[in-house]
């Protein structure tokens, strides 16, 4: 599945959910969130209502909030060794997932409406009466994404924060001893 399809399915689903394919696994345990299957852990806000069963192919967890309304979706890509055969990210570094990610979304409709270039490439960008924020994170040889999805910017802009937090909070799993 292109990554420019599974973006506007995710995003799509940040309002409807339905099922086609098996979810990525993952566990929570109260504000943890880790997925052994993936090598990555982070920490989830409290009050939120948390689902870790998605339905999508590479969703890791749905949070939802109703005041305001907003939803936050982590999702995992894989990095393929080239870019040959129409991978849809195939850089570990994380500027160059951004750009990738951003190709994507603008031949799939979507309206970018800022780009933020840090350590965490962000991008802000909207659909119909959908505002987001996505940050990309290289984790191994995956590319974890963290999707705000709001009704409007004030709403968006409101979880700010804990959008922040959870995007600061994704890191590799501890090696076992």
């Amino acid at each position: 599945m292109r990554s420019s399809v599974l973006v506007a399915i995710v995003v799509g689903a940040l309002t409807v959910a339905p099922t086609f394919a098996p979810p990525a696994a993952a566990d929570i345990d109260g504000e943890n969130f880790t997925s052994e299957a993936h090598g990555i852990r982070a920490t989830l806000p409290a009050g939120w209502r948390v689902t870790e069963s998605s339905g999508y192919p590479r969703t890791l967890v749905w949070l939802r909030r109703s005041r305001p309304r907003v939803r936050i979706a982590l999702t995992i890509d894989p990095i393929a060794s080239d870019c040959r055969g129409g991978a849809a990210f195939c850089s570990r570094e994380p500027a160059a997932a951004a750009a990738a990610l951003r190709a994507h979304l603008v031949a799939a409709g979507f309206e970018i409406t800022a780009q933020e270039q840090t350590r965490t490439p962000e991008l802000e960008y909207r659909i119909g009466r959908s505002y987001l924020r996505h940050a990309v994170i290289i984790v191994g040889d995956s590319l974890v994404s963290v999707i705000l999805a709001a009704d409007s910017p004030q709403d968006r802009a409101a979880v700010a924060r804990t959008f922040d937090r959870i995007t600061q909070s994704v890191r590799p799993l501890a090696p076992r001893p």
